[in-house]
């Protein structure tokens, strides 16, 4: 009788300024405790869809400075993202969309080859949750031997502000490529446009720029009267109204 094989996997470990507030905030998006232990180490281990993450105490931890990071890869991110928005909503009285706890827009980012989204919990570690969709070639730069396809100048900033925002979390540089790119790329594209506005819209909101969330709003909706539910911009008019949605709660 041959011997089982146990998988191998591996645990992202990470600090935790509060690990009762860590408890909370992964129990409201369905995570199980698989192992704790408070002395002589502050610690517990938690399991969210079958994945687990372990967390240590770290009390001088600042979340606003915390660089530590992971990332899940699911089946049916779909369907652990909108969990983990009820879930979060029912903990906080409202989904949290800005600050630190957020969660951010699921988007596809075809150029990795996934479609995610990004939790950063209370101690401000930086959780991407993904899961494999098409790899399609990008319009900006060779990779994996594949050159660029050619492009209009709004989908190429589309492109590049998705990375910038999605992939390096880089939000100033994103939203100065915005800026600049519908500022030079007016009545064309009416689509790429809405898919730059409503990044835009998200920046401004976690930058809490009502100002600047006000003209996205009013452009965005006198954008949607023009080209109406067009497949391409289905997700985007979804995250257009819960952005929305979720600034007013």
């Amino acid at each position: 009788m041959s011997e089982r094989v146990t998988p191998e996997f591996a645990i992202p470990m990470l600090p935790s300024s509060s690990i009762s507030e860590t408890l909370q905030f992964y129990e409201a998006m369905g995570s199980t405790i698989t192992y704790q232990q408070k002395a002589p180490n502050n610690y517990i281990g938690l399991k969210l869809k079958g994945i687990e993450i372990h967390f240590f105490g770290l009390k001088q931890l600042k979340p606003e400075s915390n660089f530590s990071s992971c990332y899940l890869r699911v089946n049916d991110v779909d369907k652990l993202y909108n969990d983990c928005r009820a879930g979060l909503k029912q903990q906080y009285g409202k989904i949290p969309l800005k600050g630190i706890p957020r969660i951010n827009p699921i988007k596809d980012i075809p150029t990795y080859g996934v479609r995610q989204f990004v939790i950063v919990d209370p101690s401000g570690n930086y959780i991407r949750i993904g899961e494999k969709i098409k790899k399609e070639p990008g319009v900006l730069f060779e990779e994996d031997g594949e050159k660029p396809q050619k492009a209009t100048p709004l989908r190429k900033a589309y492109e590049l502000a998705n990375r910038l925002a999605h992939g390096k979390d880089d939000l100033e540089a994103a939203a100065s490529v915005i800026d600049k790119a519908l500022a030079s790329n007016k009545n064309v594209e009416p689509e790429i446009r809405f898919k730059l506005i409503v990044l835009r819209l998200d920046i401004a909101n976690r930058f809490e720029d009502i100002e600047k969330m006000k003209v996205m709003e009013k452009e965005g909706r006198g954008l949607l009267e023009l080209v109406g539910n067009v497949s391409e911009i289905n997700e985007d008019i979804r995250s257009f109204y819960q952005i929305l949605e979720g600034d007013r709660q």
